[in-house]
């Protein structure tokens, strides 16, 4: 490959000097869910993405509701993001990929294990000219066991981390899935913390290092504080019925609220509120653990009292004796939920294929610190000319990429 790279690939100008991880430089490998998800938290905290998809782009950006050649899905994972298409089949495009990397700050990938290594991007190839680098890569079941080499995705890791299990019918036993990709997405999150853990470690010793993420570890870790108590301790203790039996609606006259009790004061409203002070005194609820023991009891007597009872009033009632409620709300009326209205939780802006979108903002609000701005997600190798030209390729030279097959 002909072509001298300047120092450094182009900062995005509208974006750059704004939020916590401004001038932060990330090349993103990832498809699906799990790095684009993390690598969506950095550019929305500042970060300068740059999306380096395979000539078909990822696979999302033809996967659910969408139009014009994307999907709702791509641009939720995808905002304020560049795209450059670059082939790893080509014998250009390793050599390409490494140097972008020369000069970023992070590298995320989702390969199962030994491909990035057979592509030419593994960590021991990119981080042998930046040894500055943090470098991720995410996978599905680990690097060694009967199962390192296989496809991973959301559902299967639910099912062999126990959270399936966990969701399991309490009357007939049937499993059953969490309904959207709660694994993929809490991978993401703690490949976000990592990267700037990792960040914040390279500011004292200027070294990179690589960051190793399973989804099976991610599972594990996130169900196990409370959804795997009665299976924590290996010695004989108390074992009381589990957590997972609190997390139930329970019916109103129109609907369902969601509830629970914690504390005495909690349990105690819920009696005033039920119109039930008799049980205040029962000894089967005196404590935390006897209401824990005896939970099934008590609901046996508050439920038809509330099913009696229009949703809004029972959250009206159990809201003003500071019990902890919710009414549960239709998907459709999510966006309209006065509580997500009042706290601005979501944005309403214009994509150029989509239209009107209506998406989060950052969940993290930085108090000191200005907002980083967001932008659309991007056409597919809508950014490879731009990023080519600022690292010095010649318009020859990138005519010539892309009749060899390199860019796209």
């Amino acid at each position: 490959m002909t072509g001298t790279p300047a120092a450094a690939w182009p900062a995005r100008h509208e974006l750059s000097g704004v939020g916590p991880l401004a001038g932060v430089r990330v090349v993103d490998l990832s498809m699906n869910m799990t790095g684009p998800f993390a690598t969506l938290i950095l550019a929305g905290q500042g970060a300068d993405v740059l999306k380096v998809e395979p000539p078909g782009g990822d696979i999302i950006r033809r996967v659910g509701t969408g139009g014009h050649g994307t999907t709702a899905y791509f641009s939720n994972l995808n905002r304020t993001k560049r795209s450059m298409v670059v082939d790893l089949q080509q014998p250009g495009g390793p050599e390409l990929v490494r140097r972008i990397t020369a000069h970023a700050d992070v590298l995320v990938q989702n390969y199962r294990p030994g491909v990035a290594e057979r592509l030419g991007v593994g960590p021991d190839d990119v981080c042998a000219t930046n040894q500055a680098l943090i470098y991720v890569s995410i996978n599905g079941f680990g690097r060694s066991g009967p199962m390192s080499a296989l496809p991973a995705y959301d559902h299967v890791v639910q099912a062999l981390s126990g959270i399936a299990a966990i969701q399991a019918d309490r009357r007939d036993g049937s499993a059953a899935l969490v309904r959207h990709g709660i694994v993929d997405k809490a991978t993401g999150y703690t490949v976000a913390q990592a990267v700037t853990a990792a960040l914040v470690a390279r500011a004292t010793s200027g070294r990179g290092t690589v960051i190793d993420v399973s989804m099976l570890d991610v599972a594990l870790n996130f169900l196990w504080p409370d959804g795997m108590m009665n299976q924590t301790c290996l010695d004989p203790v108390t074992v009381l019925p589990p957590i997972s039996n609190t997390f139930r609606p329970t019916p109103t006259a129109d609907g369902y609220v969601v509830l629970i009790t914690v504390t005495d004061d909690q349990w105690q409203g819920l009696m005033r509120a039920a119109g039930l002070a008799a049980l205040l005194d029962d000894p089967d609820f005196r404590t935390p653990e006897d209401r824990q023991k005896n939970g099934g009891k008590a609901m046996r007597q508050v439920g038809p009292v509330l099913a009696q009872l229009p949703t809004a009033e029972v959250v009206a009632r159990l809201a003003a004796n500071d019990v902890p409620c919710a009414p549960i709300v239709a998907l459709d009326d999510v966006a309209s939920e006065p509580q997500v209205v009042a706290a601005a939780s979501l944005e309403v802006t214009d994509d150029p294929a989509l239209g009107r979108l209506r998406q989060p903002r950052p969940a993290a609000r930085f108090s000191a610190i200005d907002e980083a701005p967001r932008t659309a997600a991007p056409a597919l190798g809508q950014h490879t000319e731009e990023v080519l030209e600022a690292m010095g390729f010649t318009a020859d030279e990138r005519a010539a990429l892309r009749a060899e097959g390199v860019v796209g």
